[in-house]
């Protein structure tokens, strides 16, 4: 504040003096000065420094690639430095191998992409010599503003509670509780997520899991109390999405995957990893504990679904042959049954048990009910609640088939834009909500396949939801 007064002093003398061509010079190397002068705020590693590694540096420095075996999506991580000892002398750059790495005219890092910027890597070194201290805010601790809506959102998970009271939509940054019949919204949970991939209920109904987070920078496990509306537990996993999250039968953890790869299990009360499962070749999309809570079934875009041994987190078996991505999973309800939905338009029923059966053939022993191809993508999958029907979301559509009829669907629910992410029966079956990239949830009655109530689950602050396409009435087949 007096660098200001006084500079206003000096270019109002000025002014008064000089032609305003000068005059503007002038003010140029004057405010240039009062910006020197007051820029004495410490560098933050959470907001100007952890930006850059995000940018310029973390996709060769992460946990699955590892150059240099440097990690550097963490602080932790980038303290305790690679092959060639640590990377990081608080309060000495000149002594730090990471800036000497990212220095000069031909800078070593970044190995395949374009030379950091001169202001970035003073950002880095200022940051080292103010002490390269960790300023990473704990997880749930950030203040979200109320999201605000022009359009729907993509809705991506869905889930009703055990006793069917309440419908959980996924929003951006947050969860929206809505009755069941879609007549009105009940609360607006708000997180760090900007992004919901997936939702479950524990049993009992008195958690409610939520994973997702931002691409390539954050994955999530939110966990909230869905009768107070408040968050429980906020779990920082990774830097990059989660999805299919699942609670174990005891609900002392949840399960999820990863873009990273990886199979994620957290226990609630501590925030400890039970589980850092790395078999898997690509994105693990969903997760399934086995009944018995012995077993986790994973699945992913490398066409695998994964058992694993939770005792010993060890690999079990492969279930399935490899034949397309597993990009939607739901387990069955009362058996040791796994569903999944393939990206090239077929979903599978399968055994939950180890593969040893197979043959030099490759036959696919643990295969049970193979469903009619679909459209595109199978994107959704769910059973009813008696076990009996199979709901498949795919392009434009939801195919209800009865298990014991894969071949013909007993009900198509047509009309949607574009494709179906998310299905959730009612637990007493009497109720299907669908929901995906047209941003509305439909309510069927999954009975006869008529469409109940069609709803945008999030307010909208302009006329935009006029404007939403409209709903063909389903009907039975």
């Amino acid at each position: 504040m007096h660098e200001t007064r006084i500079s206003a002093v000096l270019f109002s003398f000025l002014s008064s003096r000089l032609p305003l061509r000068l005059c503007v010079f002038a003010a140029a190397f004057l405010f240039c000065g009062i910006a020197r002068a007051s820029d004495d705020k410490p560098v933050s590693y959470y907001r100007d420094v952890r930006p850059i590694f995000v940018s310029d540096c973390n996709a060769c420095h992460k946990p699955e690639k590892n150059k240099g075996e440097l990690d550097m999506t963490t602080f932790a991580a980038l303290m305790k430095g690679g092959k060639h000892g640590s990377s990081i002398v608080p309060g000495d750059p000149g002594k730090s191998k990471l800036v000497e790495m990212i220095s000069g005219d031909d800078p070593d890092m970044p190995k395949d992409g374009d030379s950091l910027k001169k202001d970035q890597v003073a950002t880095i070194s200022r940051w080292i010599k103010e002490g390269a201290k960790d300023d990473t805010p704990a997880a749930g601790s950030q203040i979200v503003a109320t999201p605000v809506y022009t359009v729907p959102p993509v809705i991506s998970a869905l889930a009703y509670s055990p006793d069917g009271s309440v419908l959980a939509v996924s929003g951006y940054h947050e969860i929206l509780l809505h009755k069941p019949d879609g007549s009105g919204l009940i609360a607006r949970l708000i997180g760090e997520s900007p992004r919901i991939e997936s939702l479950a209920f524990s049993k009992d109904g008195k958690q409610l899991a939520a994973c997702g987070g931002a691409p390539a920078e954050l994955g999530q496990v939110q966990i909230w109390d869905p009768l107070t509306r408040k968050a429980i537990k906020t779990f920082d996993i990774g830097t990059d999405e989660l999805y299919g999250v699942s609670f174990a039968p005891d609900e002392k953890s949840v399960a999820c995957g990863g873009a990273d790869k990886i199979v994620h299990r957290i226990d609630l009360a501590t925030g400890k990893e039970m589980l850092d499962f790395r078999a898997h070749a690509d994105w693990v999309l969903g997760t399934q504990f086995t009944h018995d809570g012995k077993q986790l079934v994973s699945a992913g875009r490398d066409k695998a679904m994964k058992l694993i041994d939770l005792e010993s987190g060890r690999f079990i078996d492969d279930i399935n042959n490899p034949l397309e991505a597993c990009i939607s999973l739901a387990i069955h309800p009362k058996e040791e049954q796994i569903l999944y939905g393939g990206d090239l338009g077929t979903a599978r029923l399968y055994r939950i048990s180890d593969n040893q059966g197979r043959t030099a053939g490759r036959n696919d022993t643990n295969l049970l009910k193979t469903f009619e191809h679909q459209a595109g993508p199978v994107t959704a999958v769910a059973f009813s609640p008696d076990g009996n029907m199979v709901a498949l979301g795919s392009m434009g559509a939801v195919r209800v088939y009865s298990v014991n009829a894969p071949d013909k669907a007993a009900l198509t629910l047509s009309g949607f834009a574009g494709p179906v992410y998310a299905l959730a029966y009612q637990p007493d079956g009497n109720a299907l909500a669908a929901g995906g990239a047209a941003g509305s949830v439909y309510v069927f009655d999954a009975k006869t396949g008529n469409l109940r109530k069609s709803f945008v689950p999030v307010p909208l602050t302009s006329s935009s939801a006029d404007a939403l396409p409209a709903h063909s009435t389903s009907s039975p087949q």
